[in-house]
């Protein structure tokens, strides 16, 4: 049977995330709920993105990822797509776009089933009823009519200069240890092979090597690694999280900043 995820940028200590699930299970108790996430940081869009992004391939087909980010942010306008063999669901505030990216979705509509209410939690009054019907079995059609553009917001793309010998990328997110996850894809790695390098980090520190796995020898305690998503990552041996001893905390790094790699 077609599950639901919930994300939410709700935390873990105020009663919003429960009563979104209670509303759930009040509408449709025999359907899975799974919580993806509820950290993500308030305004964040790239962050969702990237949470969600990575995640829902894993998911069967059918399944309804419920989106409460910024909910309140799309000026009245809800979104339901479909993509990949599974729906979303989200405020009109362009996190749609960024878990496009590339690919094109098969259908978008807007949610018109909560069209006249005033709401200051939507998740409740309304989205959670459209999760439900689409997890059901119900047709986006009866959602509300079909969009023919929505809000987009572009993602920071890493590049790759061959003339300049240069590949640059930006920290696009900041895992629960401390790891600084870029956007520079294995792919574009490969302009790398038999070339010496350096990767470019603060506080007079260089890479010059990619480790195998984090249990790889280290340069003062810090590696560069293609992570399990298929990314550079840069990460601290031993690091116990980003608030005690993360390559974020010892390097000075956060989101968006750069990461660039000369080489010969």
């Amino acid at each position: 049977m077609p599950l639901i995820s919930l994300s939410s940028d709700y935390g873990n200590k105020d009663p919003y995330r429960a009563i979104v699930l209670g509303v759930l299970a009040d509408l449709a108790p025999q359907l899975k709920v799974v919580e993806l996430s509820h950290e993500i940081a308030p305004g964040n869009l790239l962050e969702a993105a990237f949470i969600i992004g990575q995640a829902y391939p894993s998911f069967p087909k059918g399944s309804v990822h419920l989106i409460l980010n910024q909910e309140l942010d799309g000026k009245g306008v809800f979104l339901a797509m479909e993509m990949d063999g599974q729906f979303f669901i989200a405020a009109d505030n362009g996190l749609l776009s960024l878990l496009q990216g590339a690919k094109k979705a098969k259908a978008i509509h807007r949610i018109e089933i909560g069209a006249g209410i005033d709401s200051l939690f939507p998740g409740r009054d309304f989205l959670a009823k459209a999760a439900v019907h689409l997890a059901q079995g119900g047709a986006l059609s009866i959602l509300g009519k079909p969009m023919n553009s929505i809000n987009q917001v572009k993602a920071p793309q890493a590049l790759v200069d061959r003339e300049r010998k240069i590949i640059s990328g930006k920290i696009i997110y900041i895992d629960h240890y401390g790891n600084l996850i870029t956007n520079i894809a294995k792919g574009q790695l490969q302009e790398l092979q038999g070339k010496t390098f350096e990767i470019n980090l603060p506080r007079n520190r260089s890479l010059t090597k990619i480790a195998r796995s984090y249990q790889d020898s280290a340069q003062d305690g810090v590696l560069a690694l293609i992570n399990s998503l298929g990314l550079l990552e840069i990460a601290f041996r031993g690091a116990i999280g980003k608030e005690y001893n993360g390559a974020n905390s010892l390097l000075g790094l956060n989101l968006m900043d750069e990461i660039s790699i000369n080489y010969e």
